[in-house]
């Protein structure tokens, strides 16, 4: 039934008109490093995209109604966020904030909030069965290159998620 549907979802997609796209592997790819993709209008299809995107890594099902999305840069910044991010603190953050890239999912948001990275990363790589948060066992620093290499890793999952 699944794979009817599928079919027959992307023949209707690989229709549209030119208002209408559905996005070529290159463009999937760019909007999810660059957009801003968060906004309170659409925080729950952003996490839509993170569920469908952490399905993909795992075959096991981890248990959503309770994950929330989280900034892991924060959208309040702290001197120690400041620090992290080092020159142009501001606009890399205005930048980068509601990118893919800076989102994940989790059950700890209220206890990561504005913490420094070092904080939020125990959570994320050490207390997360999460499989979208098993990216962060390697992650030492977060800053605006660190957003996009997280921002490119998802795009290549997306495209495998959606192919066109």
């Amino acid at each position: 039934m699944y794979k009817n549907f599928n079919l027959t979802l992307r023949q209707t997609l690989l229709r549209l008109q030119k208002t209408q796209i559905w996005p070529d592997d290159d463009l999937l790819r760019r909007s999810i490093i660059e957009e801003r993709l968060y906004t309170d209008r659409r925080n729950d299809r952003v996490k839509l995209i993170l569920e469908s995107l952490a399905e993909n890594l795992s075959k096991e099902q981890v248990k959503i109604d309770n994950l929330t999305v989280e900034h892991i840069m924060p959208q309040t910044l702290t001197d120690e966020w400041r620090a992290m991010l080092g020159a142009n603190a501001n606009e890399q953050h205005e930048r980068w904030l509601h990118t893919l890239g800076n989102l994940t999912l989790t059950a700890y948001n209220p206890e990561l909030s504005n913490k420094p990275f070092a904080e939020k990363l125990t959570y994320l790589s050490e207390k997360s069965s999460f499989a979208l948060n098993q990216y962060f066992r390697y992650i030492s620093a977060w800053n605006a290159s660190e957003i996009q290499q997280r921002g490119k890793h998802l795009s290549e999952i997306a495209v495998q998620v959606w192919p066109r």
